[in-house]
């Protein structure tokens, strides 16, 4: 787990650059819906700002977007890209090939 490497900045970036997911504005965080031809797959929360992310919050986002630790560490690193995330949900039964 790199949560030590990245902030919640990265996270919003990375998850509206690669997952092109947008998030809502308003309140005291970010959240934004993965989509798949306009059917909301799952949701993230992402605290405003560029805060360190500790071990449990890293993980929480993890979660979120359905992913491992592991997983997710690709996925801000860059090695992850959509249809990669996208076939993680698929074989998890999260999204099947209607979406695609």
């Amino acid at each position: 787990m790199k949560n030590a490497s990245f902030n919640t900045n990265d996270v919003k970036k990375c998850c509206e650059n690669k997952l092109d997911i947008e998030f809502r504005k308003k309140g005291k965080e970010f959240n934004g819906w993965f989509k798949i031809n306009e059917v909301k797959i799952c949701r993230i929360t992402v605290p405003k700002g560029r805060k360190s992310i500790g071990k449990g919050l890293y993980y929480s986002l993890a979660v979120q977007l359905k992913l491992t630790a592991e997983e997710f560490d690709e996925l801000l690193e860059c090695p992850l890209i959509k249809n990669e995330y996208e076939k993680i949900l698929r074989k998890q039964n999260i999204i099947s090939n209607i979406f695609i």
